[in-house]
């Protein structure tokens, strides 16, 4: 293969690879189907009893993983390692570890 045919193929994978990430965004025009105080409530029990070591930075809706949205969750702690939970519109909760920036 000639360096151009190479060059190409590395950018069309990495568009595919940017849009892919995007995924489907969320309709802003419709309100959420679960609230926010009910997702609230629904990610700090998914947190368990680490609830009392970590606060809420922040919450947005997403659709990482449904794609008729969630509520996104990020958790902070001075003592642990951050996390995220997302709470779906059916109540289906994820929590995940944040990964330490490099």
């Amino acid at each position: 293969m000639n360096k151009n045919k190479i060059v190409g193929l590395a950018v069309l994978f990495c568009s595919y690879t940017l849009f892919a990430e995007i995924g489907t965004l969320y309709d802003n025009s419709k309100p959420p189907t679960l609230s926010l105080p009910d997702a609230y409530q629904r990610a700090t029990i998914a947190l368990g009893t680490a609830t009392n070591q970590f606060h809420c930075i922040s919450a947005k809706i997403d659709t990482r993983f449904s794609s008729n949205g969630e509520w996104y969750f990020t958790f902070y702690s001075t003592n642990s390692q951050p996390k995220w939970v997302t709470v779906e519109f059916s109540g289906k909760t994820h929590v995940e570890n944040m990964e330490p920036l490099r």
